[in-house]
């Protein structure tokens, strides 16, 4: 059995594939212990761990940084290079604020201490460190949990920092910069060797006690760019689990967009917490140039735009008494309003059911009744500061949030230069569903795809997700020296075989691609590998003017050789509905809102090729979709839900 499990901020989403197809299941997260809701979901489920094959989209890194609750590091560089992670690259956030707020240092100076130990810029060596050197580290680093290690052309020499760890203390988590990240760019390979040993103490307990107590017959984890890796080398390289949770999403809407024959979408995934979009053009970005509260993270990752609008976002007054919605979240405990569970400020979630968009008997994961008296209640305080009764005051609620997730779709179409209108929207999480349609008419969208497990649908991506590794290794070399197309093939086959030794017995497959720049540039561009040199560089150039606008007449270097190795490991199977033979039955009304009187469908009862037309609230266990006025759906018959405006086919 196969058990896909996405851990977030408000909900724990499962997906269990097994001989008789796909089972869902959600339950409120325990952010103090985020084991605890896996552990009852499986309970729920009826499963034993000892029998499954566990994928796990965990947040414990995400959290931990953005939280600032890591654990404490201490910072090993070259000695006169200690301030390294706080000079970064010196670049402002506001470029004209002339009294810029410096941010809180993640290291206090007395954390960082520097070794004499030097290479030059070709990997030759102009300083080893020395024994007594090494031995006042040992005993430095007895007072911390995590060393983190990071000197100057590592990539090219790593024996240095393996001398360092070598002389510390066995018990203590190292990371060290050649190992996590083989690159040149000190400042980036160092901020994400720290983060690395900031969180890796914590992902291996957490992983280690799902070991412990589940015991399952294999565990694995989603990593940032939409791979699966194991355990062992998950707490390893737990900076590669940032993004851990939301690019389980993006991998099944690549996923089901092939199977449905739509390359091009906009995902949009909102939870409890957060909202997550992105763009899809045939396969999710993947970008090496990230950053998480202010740090790079130049390990690959999904390129995800976030924002703090979740159903469980808070409305407030700022202080010039105007309303805003997030970032802050109520989450699980105590949740919204609704919930019932202490929350007394008004949510989305509240906004929504008091505007009818969740029907007042809704139970949220199929278990919990909502309040529908104290959504109100918090609505109605919300509206008064600003003159409105408890409906106006949702409907601005609703409107803000919509608002900012508008704001977020644009960032990842617009503002790159495309028409959202030339896009599907591909709608999921648990509290997406309440807004797809608003979304899509605000950006002139014509279909919107509600997938299979939309609820839950981060979970399904753990299970369809390919074992996979990103490799890479920085060497500096012109494109036109005779000697670049041998050394290159050299770097590759190495690259390889390192694949080959991580994922040991499997058949892979690789893609290959390179850093470029023009010499003296401080950025790349990356492009698929050509073994015909002219053509990579003609691409290169081409590249370069639709990126900047112009070319230069200079020499181009290969900065580095990346690798991705996927493993040929099959896919769960997608089990067809029955054929729809009599038109849906409602299974209940209620009213909207500004709309009236609506029907409501059970998802779950609806066979392949049922239409039905909004207005109309679909309900099932892990979410509810609100079909507005002017909008028909139809049903895939895998299950996936397609809307569209009446009367603009596809």
């Amino acid at each position: 059995m196969l058990l896909g499990v996405d851990t977030g901020g408000t909900f724990t989403d499962f997906v269990l594939a097994d001989a008789s197809g796909l089972r869902f299941h959600k339950e409120l997260s325990t952010p103090d212990d985020p084991f605890r809701a896996i552990a009852r979901g499986i309970r729920a489920l009826g499963l034993n761990g000892a029998e499954l094959h566990l994928v796990h989209g965990s947040t414990v890194a995400t959290n931990a940084i953005l939280e600032r609750k890591g654990a404490r590091v201490l910072f090993v560089t070259n000695a006169g290079f200690e301030d390294l992670l706080r000079i970064g690259r010196q670049t402002r956030p506001a470029l004209y604020e002339l009294c810029p707020t410096p941010g809180e240092p993640w290291l206090a100076r007395d954390d960082c201490i520097g070794v004499h130990a030097r290479c030059d810029a070709e990997g030759r060596v102009l300083c080893a460190p020395k024994p007594q050197e090494l031995e006042h580290l040992a005993r430095r680093a007895a007072d911390y949990d995590a060393i983190a290690v990071c000197l100057l052309f590592s990539f090219l020499h790593g024996a240095h920092e393996q001398a360092i760890a070598h002389a510390l203390p066995a018990d203590k988590f190292v990371s060290l910069s050649h190992r996590i990240l083989p690159e040149y760019g000190e400042f980036e390979r160092a901020s994400t060797t720290f983060l690395n040993a900031y969180v890796g103490p914590l992902v291996q307990r957490y992983l280690a006690r799902i070991a412990e107590h589940l015991a399952p017959r294999h565990l694995f984890i989603m990593h940032s760019a939409g791979g699966v890796m194991d355990a062992e080398r998950a707490g390893q390289e737990a900076v590669r689990l940032v993004l851990s949770g939301p690019a389980g999403g993006l991998v099944a809407a690549a996923h089901v967009g092939a199977m449905l024959d739509i390359p091009r979408a906009l995902t949009f995934d909102m939870g409890g917490t957060s909202t997550d979009v992105a763009l899809l053009d045939g396969q999710p970005h993947v970008s090496n140039q990230g950053s998480i509260a202010g740090m790079p993270v130049a390990v690959p990752m999904m390129d995800i735009h976030t924002i703090g609008a979740g159903g469980g976002s808070i409305a407030w007054i700022d202080e010039a008494g105007l309303p805003r919605i997030g970032p802050a979240s109520a989450g699980a405990q105590p949740g919204p309003a609704c919930y019932g569970l202490g929350g007394k400020e008004a949510t989305v979630t509240d906004a929504n059911l008091v505007l009818g968009h969740l029907p007042a008997n809704t139970r949220l994961a199929g278990q919990m009744p909502l309040r529908p008296e104290l959504a109100q209640q918090a609505c109605a305080a919300f509206g008064r500061a600003l003159g409105l009764d408890a409906v106006e005051a949702a409907r601005a609620i609703v409107d803000l949030a919509n608002e900012q997730m508008l704001g977020a779709l644009r960032v990842v179409s617009v503002q790159r230069g495309l028409d959202p209108a030339a896009f599907t929207l591909f709608c999921f999480g648990g509290a997406g569903g309440l807004h797809a349609c608003a979304l899509a008419e605000s950006l002139d969208m014509r279909r919107i795809i509600l997938p299979l497990a939309s609820g839950a649908f981060s979970a399904l991506g753990m299970i369809v997700g390919k074992r996979q590794l990103h490799l890479s290794q920085s060497r500096r070399m012109r494109l036109d020296a005779p000697d670049t197309q041998q050394r290159l093939e050299t770097l590759f086959h190495e690259l390889e075989r390192r694949a080959q030794q991580q994922l040991p017995g499997l058949t892979l497959h690789y893609r290959r691609s390179v850093d470029m720049r023009y010499a003296g540039q401080g950025f790349h561009l990356n492009l698929p590998w050509q073994r015909a040199l002219d053509t990579l560089g003609a691409q290169f150039a081409q590249a370069h003017a639709q990126s900047y606008g112009h070319t230069l007449a200079q020499p181009i270097e290969i900065m580095t050789a990346r690798l991705i190795a996927t493993a040929d490991t099959p896919t769960p199977a997608w089990q067809a509905l029955p054929r729809q033979t009599m038109a849906p039955q409602p299974v209940g009304h209620s009213q909207v809102h500004a709309v009236g009187r609506v029907p409501h469908y059970r998802r779950d009862t609806l066979g392949a090729g049922a239409i039905i037309d909004g207005p109309a609230l679909l309900l099932e266990d892990t979410s509810t979709f609100w079909l507005q006025p002017g909008w028909r759906i139809v049903v895939h018959r895998f299950g996936h839900l397609i809307a569209e405006r009446k009367g603009e086919g596809r």
